[in-house]
Order: structure tokens, then C-alpha cells, then sequence
């Protein structure tokens, strides 16, 4: 069963999840996801049965990217940028190895990045599946386990950084060593990350939607000439007096510059006026 998104944002959506009624690793995760209000962790927004008694989870999965589609407009991420997304990453790895967070199933690809720039583990009960596809039974053999995917995307992070930057093999020793490791390298990984740079917030603009909607165009006139002269006028009010080439003048500056002209003319003809009464 494939549960990867695609490349590139997707909007937030709510994913809904079957589990058989006797899947006591689905319920334990549910119990403990809908105890756990984590920043990092998708949230449940429902939990209930359907008509066969099967455990339906309802997971509100945010708007966001796949953690390798945003390194892709990141670029090259600096040590501390590296460390700001990989350490929530470890710290829900150290939390899963401790027993105080379960994590369920994932694919890396439902590492996201939302559009506030934080990293966002989207896992879902093990052994579930997606209520338009198979048993839960059939899904099993794919699960992959959310404790080993988040170390997987914290390398992913740190695999963009530079090669030069001397914190770059004690961080990929310390990653490597915990992905098979018990909760003493787990802990040295996220030490070793946090010893490596401060973190640094970095600026995420989220990637735009394919598809831009402009406003319409207001309807052109057909009416009688009375019409067609106000509409003129209540567009020149509005937005200016057209110049050309997509440049307009505030019909403010029109009139002062009327109002001026016309005083002009009045003066220069009083003037005139003036100099042949006097010849």
C-alpha cells in the first residue's frame, strides 16, 4: 500500500484509518495520540467504529511538504538550520524510546514540512488502513515503523548539509548508531545534534499552488450610451484616467491640473485684455 504524497504541497486534508476491532496495538495508539497534544505529532480529530465494529481513526493531517521536496527550495541548509529541523525530530525518537509518546506507521514521506516552517510527523496506527483500500490485515506488511523514520528523516536534513563542515561525521556516526540502537544511543544522537549549533530560525515560504485564480473581469457594459458614459466615469473615479500602456492618473491630479490650466488661460486673457485697453 503506497501512503506517500506527492512532491510538491498539498492542502491539509483529514485521512481516515480502518483497524480491526481487535487490534490492541491500534487502540494503544489511539489512546495515547488523543492524550498527546504534541506541536510535532498529527493530531486525532476523531475516533469511532464503523458498521463492521472496525476502529475508525480520523487524523488531521496539516497543509504542508514532504521534508525532501522542501530541502529541495531550501537549498543546502546551514548547521543551524539543519539542527532546528532535526532536533524535534530526535526529540520525538528519544520520547517513542523512553515508552512516554507511541508512534505508529509512516513513510518518510509523511515528514512534512507545514507552512509555518515546522517539521510535522504524520503517522497513523499500525496495521491500519485507508478506509477506500484493503483489510487492515493486508496493510501489516507494509508498515514501517515511525521510530526508525524520524531518525531516517534526520538524516535526510543533515545529508544536505555541507560535507566540509567538520560537525558533519560525528552527527552521521551518532544517526547511524541510534537508527538500531537502545535509548543510550538514541539520547547521544540528540546530544551530538545539539551540541553541533544553535539553532537558526530560517524564513519558509511555502511552494505556490499549481493552479492561480485571478479576479474576473466586471462585465463589460451593454447598455444604452447613458450607461456606457457612467461606467466611464465610475471606472475613471475609481481607478484613474487611462494613460496607456497599463498606467493610469488619479482623476484628482486630472482636475487640479483643469482647474490650474483654465486659471492660466483666464489670467493670460485678462492680461492681454489689460495691455490693448491700455494701447
Amino acid at each position: 500500500m503506497d501512503t506517500t504524497t506527492d512532491q510538491g504541497i498539498h492542502d491539509a486534508r483529514r485521512d481516515r484509518w480502518v483497524a480491526s476491532s481487535t487490534d490492541t496495538a491500534a487502540l494503544a495508539w489511539v489512546a495515547d495520540r488523543t492524550a498527546t497534544t504534541h506541536r510535532h505529532l498529527v493530531p486525532v480529530a476523531a475516533v469511532g467504529r464503523n458498521d463492521g465494529g472496525g476502529l475508525v481513526t480520523v487524523l488531521d493531517r496539516p497543509r504542508g511538504t514532504p521534508l525532501s521536496a522542501a530541502l529541495d527550495r531550501l537549498g543546502a541548509p546551514t548547521t543551524g538550520v539543519a539542527v532546528t529541523l532535526s532536533v524535534p525530530l530526535l526529540e520525538l525518537f528519544v520520547a517513542a524510546v523512553d515508552g512516554a509518546v507511541r508512534l505508529g506507521a509512516a513513510g518518510i514521506d509523511d515528514v512534512l514540512v507545514d507552512d509555518a516552517g515546522a517539521v510535522v510527523l504524520c503517522d497513523r496506527p499500525v496495521g491500519a488502513s485507508r478506509d477506500d483500500e484493503a483489510p487492515a490485515a493486508a496493510a501489516t506488511a507494509t508498515d514501517v515503523d515511525a521510530a526508525r523514520v524520524v531518525v531516517l528523516a534526520a538524516r535526510v536534513v543533515w545529508e544536505r548539509v555541507d560535507p566540509r563542515d567538520p560537525v558533519r561525521d560525528d552527527v552521521d556516526t551518532a544517526l547511524v548508531l541510534a537508527l538500531d540502537g537502545d535509548r543510550t544511543a538514541a539520547r547521544a544522537a540528540l546530544d551530538v545534534v545539539l551540541a553541533a549549533a544553535p539553532p537558526r530560525p530560517f524564513r519558509w515560504t511555502p511552494p505556490r499552488a499549481d493552479l492561480l485564480f485571478a479576479e474576473p473581469e466586471p462585465p463589460r457594459s451593454t447598455g444604452t450610451v447613458a450607461d456606457r458614459l457612467l461606467a466611464v466615469v465610475r471606472d475613471a473615479v475609481e481607478h484613474g484616467v487611462p494613460l496607456g500602456a497599463g498606467r493610469r492618473l488619479p482623476l484628482r491630479r486630472v482636475v487640479v491640473g483643469i482647474v490650474v490650466a483654465t486659471g492660466t488661460a483666464i489670467a493670460a486673457v485678462s492680461t492681454l485684455g489689460a495691455g490693448n485697453g491700455g494701447s
